[in-house]
């Protein structure tokens, strides 16, 4: 008879691969909890391992420089050219009573990799033209539209002396992040497998029990490997900001994006104060790209060098080539019989839109430690609009309890026409200007 069981050693048998059972479930458990160790393990040994060269190299994670640029490049939030690398944030300009409300579609990866790019959509409308418009009884200037705009991401550098103490000081506070995390790991899933354990049959009626905790258990472990791992990214961006490790960070950005208006522009623009009042519309579409370089050094402190460009559809009004007249019924004679002049506010001259493309270049310094900075820009205008116009700004950022930047303005000079191409308009005797930008970044951070 070949070989085979008996009654009596299956029963043997079963007990044992019971047993079997019970210690493969849990290995099982060990190893996810441990895994999730091993993983932040890894981070760690490829920051440490990372070779040096030509003095630059790796003192924190890819991700945990994800925090720290989202830190350091959103203490300057001034405009559409400017960086938030988080997932919402607004930006007002009162000069032009613009507001803009910007959502980031980033999703992170699974991973410990850098933002390589990202999508930004936001709708920007006017809001302080339609107030000043209903007060003074003057037409509204409508705008409201939508920007698309699409960036990419450099990957970001970090230099500091290849033996220096910067280097040794770092992996031994990254080696002690490691080993708290490890022993916080092990704690909590201990815990988690003693609840799971109790868990009885009738506390889950009509719910197969196996299926129940594997189901919690996955779930249990997930988020316990989500939560660490950002955790460890967050902790090794404070480090490295809290003790200044290193001698200099630099990155870049580019971004390409459209504006497309929803509703047009309107104005009432006559030839002359005599003459019949017409309705003229412009869609001012615009498409604009940008490039950023952007150094952050603890001694010198940060700067962001931006060089743009843009070309939108401009009309005869918003470049100042037209008189503003505010006319309310008074007679006139055209030489030859009495009139009455056309009421309402409008605009004198011909009107026309045009294409204007923009070259502008802008640098923004804040000091090491300080939370005022300085920022000039100027911009050269082409085509039927000529104007050199720039802008001399004092940036000031708030930030919250831990440190990160909650709200930005800037204070801003605007000098207009600096080169005097408008003649005969309104805009020769109002060239300086005041403005106000406010940047507010928030929600969570695109990690």
């Amino acid at each position: 008879m070949g070989a085979g069981l008996t009654y009596g050693s299956y029963g043997k048998v079963v007990p044992c691969c019971l047993l079997f059972l019970c210690c493969a479930i849990a290995e099982l458990k060990a190893q996810t909890s441990g895994q999730i160790i091993n993983e932040v393990k890894a981070i760690n040994s490829k920051i440490t391992n990372y070779t040096n060269s030509d003095g630059q190299g790796m003192l924190i994670s890819n991700k945990a420089m994800n925090i720290f640029l989202s830190k350091k490049a959103s203490s300057y939030l001034s405009g559409n050219e400017d960086l938030s690398l988080y997932k919402n944030y607004v930006n007002i300009n009162a000069a032009e009573g613009m507001v803009s409300i910007n959502h980031n579609f980033h999703q992170p990866v699974d991973g410990d990799d850098w933002v390589r790019s990202f999508v930004v959509v936001g709708a920007r409308v006017n809001i302080a033209n339609a107030y000043s418009a209903k007060s003074a009884n003057r037409y509204y200037d409508n705008q409201l539209g939508f920007t698309i705009q699409k960036t990419w991401m450099g990957k970001p550098k970090t230099y500091y002396a290849a033996n220096g103490d910067f280097k040794m000081e770092m992996d031994a506070a990254r080696a002690l992040m490691v080993n708290t995390i490890a022993q916080s790991i092990d704690k909590k899933a201990e815990e988690f497998e003693q609840s799971l354990n109790a868990l009885k049959q009738d506390e889950v009626p009509g719910q197969n029990l196996n299926e129940v905790k594997s189901k919690l258990r996955k779930t249990f472990y997930a988020s316990l490997r989500a939560d660490y791992l950002q955790q460890f990214s967050e902790q090794q961006s404070e480090l490295l900001v809290n003790t200044g490790n290193y001698n200099l960070v630099t990155d870049t950005w580019t971004s390409l994006g459209i504006y497309i208006p929803v509703i047009p522009q309107k104005f009432m623009v006559s030839n002359d104060v005599n003459t019949q009042v017409n309705k003229h519309y412009n869609y001012p579409l615009e498409l604009f790209v940008s490039h950023t370089r952007f150094w952050e050094s603890p001694r010198l402190g940060r700067f962001f060098l931006t060089f743009a460009g843009k070309c939108f559809i401009n009309n005869s009004v918003q470049s100042g080539s037209l008189f503003s007249a505010d006319v309310t019924g008074q007679q006139g004679d055209d030489g030859t019989n009495a009139i009455t002049i056309n009421k309402g506010d409008r605009y004198i001259g011909q009107y026309k839109n045009f294409i204007t493309p923009v070259a502008a270049g802008k640098l923004v310094y804040i000091p090491g430690t300080s939370h005022v900075g300085i920022s000039f820009r100027i911009e050269k205008n082409w085509g039927t609009y000529k104007a050199l116009n720039s802008i001399i700004g004092i940036p000031i950022v708030l930030i919250d309890k831990k440190g990160v930047p909650a709200i930005n303005f800037e204070a801003q000079l605007l000098l207009q026409d600096m080169n005097n191409s408008l003649k005969d308009t309104r805009l020769p005797y109002n060239k300086t200007a005041i403005g106000l930008t406010v940047g507010i970044p928030f929600s969570k951070i695109v990690y």
